[in-house]
């Protein structure tokens, strides 16, 4: 860890928990609000001018400087954490390990998912009438979905290989394609770590952390109006959302939630007690930073500043660790997206009375494993993917007109579990890597 990350790391305490607080507070009150509007002015002007010329451009000022910041925090951290790795043979090795723990956390969200859908069958006795207005009211939206989901299949191969390996890194830099920008990262950091000009390696090195050093700095920065920001979302989504889910697709929302609770609350409490080992109530109690800015935002790659910073600040993981396994994790592990998309799918496949087979759901399983990789970290990213994965099954892709109206509130859920899930992995290298996980929750209080 740097000078000045390791200052950090050993500075205000309480600031951290207060801003947390603030977070939390700041959640709960623009939902209430957001209640009230939806349910006591659902049609007044003035609720509508908040929302339009104050709520939302609070909410959107404090996304887009989250966003601002990923690229080149990525970029930069990712290339310092790999080349202060100090031998290839390393790298793999951790690589290796990181890769297994994601696989088998999403396999894990993955069958959780498919034991709920299948079991409370929420798809099944929904009216004809119903499935028709909800395709019809959703038309516009669907036919956009449906061109960005066209090329979704021709993407994994062998269109994956422009995905990954750009000809023009500038462009998707600007375009924050994050596979691309992760791949150049493992390039030049493996190129720094095996450079025998080691005079001139520490000076690129030195440049890069100063540059991660920065953008950490304004996040935090950042942060001090979280709570404010974190507010004026909760008002729109709450307000635009309201009672709706009481409908017919309620039991359905259920199920989503219910997978996300077990797998957030007995598959993470299980590594982080028996494989990571440290207090479960300590951890869940640390990440609420984490938490309270992804279930805000929606997006994993706004919170993944929050979520290195946390994990530095809070747990006291070595930066060398945050900067090699957070922005892996936010592009490729997504165990709450793998978790939604099999519930979606097998659910508008209950809808429309299609019978998935169980070889039928193993591909559902892997088409989902690989699909998920590189799911775009925005608000609603995995839903073209979904739709790819429903028509290769033979699963009507309109049917996702049933669920795109409530999918906001689910896209929140489903971010918090991808995070944490970044979170765990990142805590399990930690261990790996001989980190005195017990003797730093100790030393932060």
């Amino acid at each position: 860890m740097s000078e000045i990350n390791r200052n950090k790391a050993e500075s205000g305490p309480d600031d951290e928990k207060t801003i947390s607080t603030r977070i939390l507070v700041g959640l709960i009150v623009g939902a209430i609000i957001g209640l009230i509007f939806n349910v006591y002015f659902p049609d007044a002007p003035w609720t509508k001018w908040i929302m339009s010329n104050v709520t939302a451009p609070i909410g959107k000022a404090f996304l887009q400087s989250l966003f601002m910041v990923v690229v080149p925090l990525v970029l930069s951290s990712l290339i310092v954490g790999v080349a202060n790795l100090g031998t290839v043979e390393h790298l793999g090795r951790l690589g290796t390990r990181l890769g297994l723990f994601y696989v088998v956390t999403t396999l894990m969200a993955v069958m959780i998912g498919q034991f709920f859908i299948n079991t409370l069958q929420p798809g099944a006795g929904i009216p004809e009438n119903i499935r028709n207005e909800a395709v019809v009211a959703m038309s516009e939206q669907i036919s956009g979905l449906q061109e960005k989901s066209a090329g979704v299949n021709e993407s994994l191969w062998p269109g994956i290989v422009s995905t990954i390996i750009p000809k023009n890194i500038i462009a998707e830099l600007a375009n924050a394609n994050m596979l691309a920008v992760i791949f150049v990262s493992f390039l030049f950091g493996i190129a720094l770590l095996t450079n025998e000009n080691k005079g001139g390696t520490q000076t690129v090195l030195q440049f890069l952390d100063a540059i991660s050093e920065a953008c950490i700095r304004i996040v935090g920065w950042i942060m001090k109006v979280a709570p404010f920001a974190v507010a004026a979302l909760m008002v729109n989504a709450v307000a635009n959302f309201g009672l709706e889910v009481m409908g017919n697709v309620g039991l359905y929302i259920m199920v989503v939630i219910l997978g996300y609770l077990t797998h957030f609350f007995v598959t993470y409490s299980l590594i982080v007690k028996y494989v990571i080992r440290i207090p479960v109530i300590e951890f869940y109690k640390r990440i609420l930073p984490i938490v309270a800015t992804a279930f805000s935002t929606s997006s994993s790659s706004a919170t993944m500043p929050t979520t290195m910073r946390t994990l530095e600040k809070r747990f006291g993981v070595p930066e060398s660790i945050t900067t090699f396994s957070i922005p892996l994790g936010m592009t490729v592990n997504m165990d709450g997206t793998a978790l939604f998309e099999v519930v979606a799918a097998l659910f508008v496949a209950q809808v429309f009375g299609i019978d998935i087979s169980l070889t039928g759901q193993f591909t559902l399983v892997v088409l989902v494993l690989l699909t998920s990789i590189g799911v775009a970290g925005v608000p609603g990213g995995s839903i073209p993917i979904l739709m790819s994965a429903m028509a290769s099954l033979g699963i009507p892709p309109e049917g996702i007109a049933l669920v795109l109206g409530v999918d906001r509130l689910l896209d929140m859920g489903r971010t918090v579990v991808n995070v944490t899930g970044d979170s765990t992995a990142a805590l399990y290298l930690a261990r790996v890597e001989k980190i005195d996980l017990e003797r730093n929750l100790e030393a932060i209080k």
